[in-house]
């Protein structure tokens, strides 16, 4: 979501050289819409191509696979408690960061410690575990309570394997110690525009990883990465539905897959500074206004589906009667709104200038006028749209939530603790079902997690409009190896080819 200045960067990428020639690896040039604020461990995000510079530099504890599942990283052996209260992970032997210091248990005490007052938006991810480190490979992590994506978290930035050296110096934001698979090269980077990452040999899964340099190229606007393909400027790029038909016809690349959900979260569900929105009625109305038929052939050039809910299609508790739970209706959306006492509407803030909000702001604006509600924006600052959005400052935001398991989904959004929960809302009859969805298993979880999903529809938490593709373009020669996992949303550093 966090945006910078677009720039471009010549040079010659990564390409086959000719029928029956070796592929060069010497470089691989990326556009990416987000700049690094700031190399802190604890600052780093999960999600959206910024992931690219951090996960050049800073190894993981454990790897999300494409299905959802967890795999071994800088720990090459896992095993949680039947209950989800206990993980113990095994580190690799010999492992080391980039300066020669050992990439050992103590490191990974002081990384997750770290993340959990470091300021960012991980630390929720892990709050409240405390953290053992019985011998140098061995690390445990303890829950107060069931946490079921414990294992999950350790994938993402919270899984961070950082130098307790950098942590504690006051380099800590501009100078990254490489655990990963890549060295930031500050001598060939422009800060803003242009980042670049030379290979470690001694990484220890070095093999996965065929380019000896990568180039990340800053460029906020889509048009300008899809030029910079069409043009041979880079190698790989985050593209839009509004400029796959351009690519295609240039003859590029397109890896296509369902990520996320569009649509607006509201944050503020007890009222607190819009009290309105606490009533169930007003919630109703709002998604009532939109005609998400107009809005996927609009918007998306008809190449998404609509939805009426946050679980996608294919995770545990979606739940297709609910596709039908808000027609467009402005008449009955009005009726709602006199219901609630607000015939006469209110006004409400909502944040502008990243790349999503730009798109769909002017319909929100358009379309609550339609029963009253005066929407007024705000622009926010692209490399910490993230973290302002989190602290709680609007009431609601359009944004896309990515998709992934039920109980991922549970987390992310909707249990008292969840990270885009940002103001903890919940209720007994909720907490509830998510506390007991941190247990249960097979079908039992599936059950849970449809309860979980119908309780947040009747009270409409979200205003979903449609699903969300992803849309990745590549060209020069470089090709994807299949999809990201569920959460990244974009092809890793090791996918490309």
């Amino acid at each position: 979501m966090a945006i910078s200045l677009a720039a471009c960067s010549g040079g010659t990428g990564a390409a086959s050289s000719g029928s029956g020639a070796a592929k060069d690896y010497s470089e691989l040039r990326l556009a990416s819409s987000t700049a690094m604020a700031s190399w802190d461990p604890a600052m780093q995000t999960s999600a959206f191509d910024g992931i690219w510079q951090w996960t050049a530099v800073y190894d993981t504890l454990l790897t999300c696979n494409e299905d959802g599942s967890v795999g071994p990283g800088a720990a090459e052996e896992f095993e949680f408690t039947d209950d989800n209260t206990k993980l113990t992970m095994t580190l690799r032997e010999g492992m080391t960061f980039e300066d020669g210091s050992a990439v050992d248990s103590a490191a990974v005490k002081a990384s997750i410690e770290h993340m959990q007052t470091g300021g960012g938006s991980g630390a929720v991810r892990v709050a409240g575990i405390t953290v053992e480190a019985p011998d140098d490979r061995t690390v445990i992590l303890t829950s107060p309570a069931p946490r079921g994506l414990l294992a999950t978290y350790m994938c993402l930035s919270p899984g961070i394997v950082a130098s307790p050296g950098a942590i504690a110096s006051t380099d800590v934001d501009s100078v990254p110690v490489s655990s990963g698979p890549y060295t930031f090269d500050g001598a060939a980077s422009t800060s803003g525009s242009v980042m670049t990452f030379v290979k470690r040999d001694d990484y220890w899964n070095a093999d996965a990883y065929p380019y000896e340099k990568i180039v990340v190229n800053i460029m906020s606007d889509v048009t300008a990465r899809l030029n910079a393909l069409k043009t041979g400027q880079v190698d790989g790029a985050t593209l839009s539905a509004e400029t796959v038909a351009e690519a295609e016809a240039s003859r590029l690349s397109i890896t296509e897959w369902v990520d996320a959900t569009n649509g607006i979260v509201i944050f503020d569900r007890d009222g607190t500074s819009v009290p309105a929105l606490r009533d169930a009625k007003v919630r109703r109305a709002m998604n009532m206004v939109f005609d998400r038929e107009g809005i996927a052939a609009g918007l998306f050039q008809g190449r998404v589906d609509t939805t009426n809910q946050m679980f996608g299609p294919h995770a545990e508790g979606y739940d297709p009667e609910l596709e039908e739970a808000y027609p467009y209706d402005i008449e009955a959306a009005k009726e709602l709104m006199a219901d609630a006492g607000y015939a006469d509407g209110f006004t409400i803030e909502i944040p502008s200038r990243t790349p999503q909000t730009d798109q769909a702001n002017p319909l929100i604006v358009q379309q609550l006028a339609e029963i009253g509600i005066t929407v007024t924006e705000t622009p926010i600052a692209g490399a910490t749209a993230v973290q302002e959005l989190l602290s709680g400052r609007f009431p609601m935001t359009y944004i896309s939530m990515p998709l992934s398991s039920g109980l991922w989904g549970v987390e992310q959004e909707i249990s008292e603790s969840a990270t885009w929960n940002v103001m903890n809302n919940t209720t007994p009859e909720l907490k509830a079902l998510t506390d007991a969805a941190q247990v249960a298993q097979g079908d039992d979880l599936t059950q849970t997690l449809r309860k979980i999903n119908q309780y947040v529809v009747d009270n409409a938490w979200f205003v979903p409009w449609t699903l969300r593709n992803a849309y990745f373009g590549t060209s020069g020669g470089v090709s994807v190896d299949g999809t990201p996992d569920p959460y990244f949303q974009i092809p890793q550093l090791k996918s490309f080819n």
